[in-house]
């Protein structure tokens, strides 16, 4: 695996926050295994999946008051990984510890930090307080990705895909033939944003926003580095003037905000973890599991178009990857998908983790 290829110093989603309590769940993160709780008091833990003995995971062992006990030999860690017993003998060797990783509960999600602790600023992590302004209007899902974690930040960026991969809800052909395409940078932040005028509502639209004939949709993705987005949707009456200008985060009639907490899990597997607001003007039950229905439908789709993306990958006599698809088609709708990847090379460059010609530094001769 390239080591070099994932951002380190960074808050990355370890979860939802309510899936981590007191009992032990084994992850891996960015290549590394880690195990999760939380202590009697509530607070979130997390440290190396190993011990330090004979490199067993920790999870398969159990908690003790806020202490885990390996499950081989009943060596014991206390939450900062340091052993502080080992059955039959009075000392513990120098040494006998494994790493903990910065965790913090914010916007429902436990964020974890697997680079340099000293570095784990809980300002950084990403706004998502719309989940939060959301209440118990939201809908949730985990998902299990076949797939480096870029065909997924990919595909949240290029949302002309709606057209083909989701025509049955959110997507028709005019989002893909008839948008009004801009793109734009801000510091490492990337905006790209989609106006598309007077034509006939996609499936989902017509369905929950009460449309009779034709509308306004606008959809905004926002991309910071490593893998933080937010999607926004919005829609209007065919009538209602349609300004590039207007506030994009707008829902106007009827829309929804989207956002995914992503996380690599090896070269070839990630975690998504997706939150999306439910619309006000969902009232009724029935049209409330409906929503999340399509909500769940759309993002399963994705998924299995990722898997297949990624075993075409695999098997490439040409050896390629995500990071190098060598796409001999580009298309207008790449503009921000490549300027995120760039800015996340860019990134791994400062980090030190990769040379200025895109080569992981462990790879350099």
């Amino acid at each position: 695996m390239s080591a070099g290829r994932f951002l380190r110093d960074c808050w990355y989603t370890a979860g939802f926050s309510d899936t981590f309590g007191r009992h032990l769940v084994a992850r891996t993160y960015l290549g590394e295994a880690v195990v999760l709780y939380r202590t009697e008091a509530g607070l979130p833990v997390a440290m190396e999946d190993r011990c330090a003995h004979r490199r067993l995971p920790l999870s398969l062992g159990r908690l003790a008051g806020d202490t885990v006990e390996c499950g081989y030999h009943g060596l014991v860690y206390d939450r900062g990984g340091a052993c502080i017993r080992i059955p039959g003998q009075d000392s513990v060797p120098r040494g006998a510890c494994v790493r903990t990783y910065p965790v913090v509960d914010r916007h429902q999600y436990l964020w974890i930090w697997m680079g340099d602790p000293a570095l784990a600023d809980p300002g950084l992590i990403p706004n998502y307080s719309a989940i939060d302004e959301a209440g118990d209007r939201t809908s949730r899902i985990a998902l299990h990705l076949d797939c480096n974690y870029l065909l997924t930040v990919d595909n949240l960026l290029d949302l002309s895909h709606l057209a083909y991969v989701h025509n049955t809800t959110t997507g028709n052909a005019a989002l893909a033939e008839n948008a009004v395409l801009k793109t734009e940078r801000e510091g490492e932040r990337v905006l790209i944003k989609r106006w598309v005028r007077d034509v006939a509502p996609s499936p989902t639209f017509a369905e929950f926003g009460g449309y009779k004939g034709r509308v306004n949709l606008w959809q905004v993705s926002e991309y910071q580095p490593p893998c933080y987005i937010r999607v926004s949707y919005g829609s209007s009456d065919a009538g209602v003037p349609l300004s590039e200008n207007d506030d994009i985060w707008s829902h106007g009639t009827w829309g929804f905000r989207v956002l995914h907490g992503i996380v690599p899990e090896t070269e070839r597997t990630s975690h998504q973890f997706r939150y999306v607001t439910i619309p006000a003007a969902q009232a009724a039950p029935a049209a409330i599991a409906e929503f999340k229905r399509q909500c769940d439908q759309i993002i399963n789709e994705d998924r299995d178009i990722f898997a297949v993306q990624q075993a075409a990958l695999d098997v490439d006599p040409r050896g390629l990857t995500a990071w190098d698809l060598r796409s001999s088609a580009p298309i207008q709708a790449d503009q921000g998908l490549l300027l995120a990847r760039s800015i996340l090379k860019q990134r791994l460059v400062t980090e030190g983790l990769e040379s200025d010609a895109g080569v992981p530094l462990n790879q350099v001769a």
